[in-house]
């Protein structure tokens, strides 16, 4: 791999591809340093590749804060399509969102449908409101008929199998709209999983992702954009609801996991099945990079991974604390 990798005729691609394979090598053999080594080639060769603009993120939020103020928010709680069916796992990505659909999706009454754009799209289809926000009355009622809407549009784009009770929706970026998400699907519940800091942005760096995350591949844009995750959910829990979202950190999940375990299944409303501790045994198309980690028993063995790269990982550090 090491000499494929130095071949001047390879693809850069491929070049990439390769850096990211060979820093996991190294990292199974012990070679840290070797590994971080082939990590910061792939990332710095990715983030050349691409074009990404770190302030359109925070742009993007404040936007959707701006969009659902807490009075608004208060003012439609309840006014969209009742389904209770969606459970919608978020966090960010390498937090171990895919091991709780992974579990879910063992349970009878649980359809997983992955990763969904599904909201996202139909949000950016959600119809301008006509009426003046002076004339509080019209413009709420046109609201909350455009939340149901959109409540319903999204729905018909999920096709779940006709016994399933819940499906889940396992997009970890849609803490972004959780709020809106809340006002057009207010009997939806969410699993938020949350993970060190520190192992969930040296996750994502060690990542070659299929598509998106482009803040990942430097350590400086990775710990901003996490600072700005972590201020949307501040602001999702201020608004959500109390009973809609359920806290989960990823290291209480694998130190007892069938009490935790119980806990999402209840707060999806679901009676407890066993089949829920044999979540490996479950088999369906998983097309995240975690893919590899549930098809497996649990293990604890990512806990504290970034210590082994702490020296390396300090603009990150520095980062995550602004």
């Amino acid at each position: 791999m090491t000499e494929l990798a130095g071949d001047p005729l390879l693809r850069e691609d491929d070049r990439i591809e390769l850096h990211f394979a060979l820093a996991a090598a190294c990292e199974a053999l012990g070679r840290y340093r070797e590994a971080f080594a082939h990590a910061r080639i792939a990332n710095e060769s990715k983030r050349a590749t691409l074009d990404y603009d770190p302030s359109a993120d925070a742009t993007l939020l404040r936007s959707l804060r701006a969009m659902f103020s807490p009075q608004l928010a208060r003012a439609v709680r309840g006014a969209g399509e009742p389904d209770a069916a969606p459970v919608f796992i978020i966090g960010m990505p390498r937090s171990g969102t895919t091991l709780v659909e992974q579990m879910l999706a063992a349970h009878p009454g649980v359809y997983a449908a992955g990763e969904l754009d599904a909201f996202e799209r139909a949000l950016g289809l959600f119809p301008p409101i006509a009426a003046d926000p002076r004339d509080t009355d019209a413009f709420l009622a046109e609201l909350r008929a455009a939340l149901r809407e959109l409540g319903a549009r999204y729905l018909a784009s999920v096709q779940a199998p006709a016994p399933a009770q819940r499906f889940t929706d396992k997009m970890p970026s849609n803490f972004r709209f959780a709020v809106a998400i809340a006002a057009a699907l207010p009997n939806a519940r969410f699993v938020h999983v949350l993970r060190d800091p520190r192992d969930t942005c040296l996750s994502c760096y060690m990542t070659n992702f299929a598509d998106g995350q482009n803040y990942a591949y430097d350590l400086k844009e990775l710990g901003s954009y996490y600072r700005l995750y972590r201020e949307q959910m501040s602001y999702v829990r201020a608004l959500l609801p109390k009973g809609v979202m359920l806290d989960l950190e990823y290291e209480a999940l694998v130190g007892d996991f069938e009490a935790q375990a119980r806990r999402i299944v209840e707060h999806c409303g679901l009676a407890w099945d066993p089949a829920c501790l044999e979540f490996w045994k479950v088999e369906r198309p998983i097309r995240t990079a975690s893919v590899v980690q549930v098809r497996r028993p649990l293990s604890a063995g990512s806990i504290g991974r970034w210590r082994h790269y702490e020296r390396e990982l300090r603009p990150l550090i520095d980062a995550l604390h602004g």
